[in-house]
């Protein structure tokens, strides 16, 4: 195991004291368990830091700074250790270039709040090992290609084994008749019904919140997690396609679905300000954070289905005049149009 190991000091300044108190060192661990690697093989690296609670790390992107290495998976874990929080970030890597190559040194983005400083991990050079073993007699040697052996003639089976799989699926069928006629065939147990959309959202959200994402300083997955979840309710509460739907198609898809104007807002706010915390690595500030989850709970409720209530006498029928009042907008729901809409927008 070789270790790269890079240390940055940061002294008490008056313009960082909110971000740093004291005196503080920050000490990065490059890994790589070895410096000899084969065509195609993986290559494990890993990256370790001691950071306080009230600090971010965001890694760099991987396509981008490892040349002509090839990055097959990578993640990052933070996990909590007493005063400080262990932040790991594992790669695996491979080379399909017969020839070494270098890890290069990769920068690490430490932020809190408004402020922000760079780690940065050492270079490892990484030596290519051929699997060829060079012959014997020396460089001007040839290899010698042995032939292919002659193709071996494998007998008949024996005919017994035809006759032993012949009975076995005979009495196998004439079982399955036997209890088909006498009636002891089990019926299929009927599936229960899916959870009605607002139950599975709101059962989402409390899974999503246990995993405490953003404590874990994991605002990327939080949102992606969020976002699936909210696309996931207008799907199957306004039967349409939501989930394949881009932030363009979804906007446009509210402009058509007869939501009143403060909903529409709520659907182009959230998609159009998740985006760039997605797909852009970018890191709003806590108050935008915690709109996120505050914009899908109040569409939830604005939207859910409201349950029929019965009068409270035993057997009463309700006149049909009255049971068709009862039945508010809301309780169809706050859609005005048909779902042909959707249709036309999808399109």
């Amino acid at each position: 195991m070789v270790e790269m190991i890079s240390r940055r000091f940061i002294k008490t300044v008056f313009i960082f004291l909110p971000l740093f108190a004291g005196v503080f060192s920050y000490e990065l661990i490059s890994k790589v368990e070895s410096t000899s690697f084969t065509l195609g093989d993986p290559i494990y690296f890993r990256v370790t830091m001691e950071l306080p609670d009230s600090v971010q790390c965001i890694p760099p992107e991987p396509e981008k700074l490892f040349g002509s290495i090839t990055v097959r998976e990578w993640n990052i874990n933070r996990m909590e250790n007493g005063a400080n929080d262990t932040v790991t970030i594992d790669y695996i890597l491979t080379s399909y270039i017969p020839e070494n190559c270098t890890i290069p040194s990769l920068p690490y983005i430490l932020q809190s709040g408004s402020l922000s400083d760079t780690l940065y991990s050492e270079k490892i050079t990484l030596q290519f090992m051929t699997v060829i073993t060079p012959p014997a007699g020396g460089a001007d040697s040839t290899i010698d290609i042995k032939g292919l052996k002659e193709q071996q003639v494998a007998g008949n089976p024996p005919r017994i084994w035809l006759w032993i799989i012949v009975i076995v699926l005979s009495i196998w069928i004439i079982s399955l008749l036997i209890l088909f006629l006498t009636g002891k065939i089990r019926k299929k147990t009927i599936e229960p019904p899916p959870v009605p959309p607002y139950e599975e959202a709101i059962m989402a959200l409390g899974v999503l919140h246990g995993k405490r994402l953003l404590e874990k300083g994991l605002i990327r997955e939080y949102v992606f997690e969020l976002s699936e979840i909210f696309k996931r309710y207008i799907e199957r509460r306004f039967d349409t396609n939501a989930s394949e739907f881009t932030t363009e198609e979804m906007i446009a898809w509210a402009g058509a679905s007869g939501l009143d104007k403060k909903l529409k807002n709520s659907i182009e706010w959230f998609f159009q300000t998740t985006d760039p915390v997605k797909f852009a690595r970018i890191i709003p500030d806590n108050e935008t954070i915690n709109r996120f989850s505050d914009e899908v709970t109040q569409f939830l409720e604005a939207t859910k289905p409201l349950e029929q209530q019965s009068e409270p006498g035993a057997n009463q029928q309700v006149p049909a005049e009255k049971s068709q009042q009862q039945e508010t907008p809301a309780s169809q729901g706050p859609l005005t149009e048909s779902s042909s809409n959707v249709n036309e927008v999808r399109q």
